[in-house]
């Protein structure tokens, strides 16, 4: 992956599709690599064939139905995700329309893998649902807790089968926000991409949309 490039960041619930994103590389480095997607970026969830987005679906239908159309959704502010090599979970940086930072996300999922196919790359994971807020001051919160523990309640269904797994990834994000270590350190707060990269295209190409395996269906 070279900076500049645009790559599709791809979630997969067990062997189906639930989200295709474009960001663009910003370094790709021996430890991990750093993605940039700005505000007003569009990506594309895979809803229900009858217009239901997954709140809105049970979750044992949500996984046994086929979804092929994608619906579009725009981010409103700016993007920058860090995806440690080996690790369960991906750090986000939110940045305001002025550039300014204003939160961390730590997005508990799969370890990334990387793929090329096509003429175009893809990133594929897992997202395991449960989250980390952190704030600039590097107070912290879980998200979406009770919606985790919910769909574990349907192991036939959900693509997360180790909850261990994502509470201990969850803590590891915490000891370092704690710690005010990387990344939680300053690192990339004043982040600006490079103002010669081509703008992200809003079409999704032909072929994205495949899921040829799971690379990174399940928490095992």
């Amino acid at each position: 992956m070279i900076p500049g490039e645009t790559v599709y960041l791809r979630h997969l619930q067990r062997d189906q599709l639930g989200m295709v994103f474009p960001l663009q590389v910003a370094e790709n480095r021996n430890d991990g690599f750093l993605l940039w997607a700005p505000a007003g970026t569009q990506g594309w969830h895979f809803d229900m064939p009858d217009g239901r987005n997954m709140s809105a679906t049970p979750l044992p239908e949500w996984s046994g139905t086929p979804r092929r159309v994608p619906a579009t959704h725009r981010i409103d502010h700016g993007l920058l995700s860090w995806h440690p090599c080996g690790a369960d979970y991906s750090i986000r940086w939110f940045f305001r329309a002025d550039g300014t930072f204003y939160r961390w996300y730590a997005n508990l999922e799969a370890p990334s893998v990387v793929w090329r196919d096509a003429g175009f790359t893809g990133i594929d994971t897992a997202d395991w649902d449960l989250d980390v807020v952190v704030q600039p001051d590097r107070s912290w919160e879980w998200k979406d807790e009770e919606l985790f523990t919910a769909r574990l309640r349907f192991p036939d269904a959900y693509w997360v089968d180790d909850e261990d797994r994502v509470r201990r990834a969850g803590r590891e994000v915490i000891e370092l926000v704690e710690a005010g270590a990387f990344p939680f350190d300053g690192t990339w707060c004043d982040y600006r991409p490079d103002p010669d990269w081509p703008a992200i295209s809003e079409v999704l190409p032909a072929g994205v949309d495949r899921v040829t395996a799971a690379r990174a269906s399940h928490a095992t």
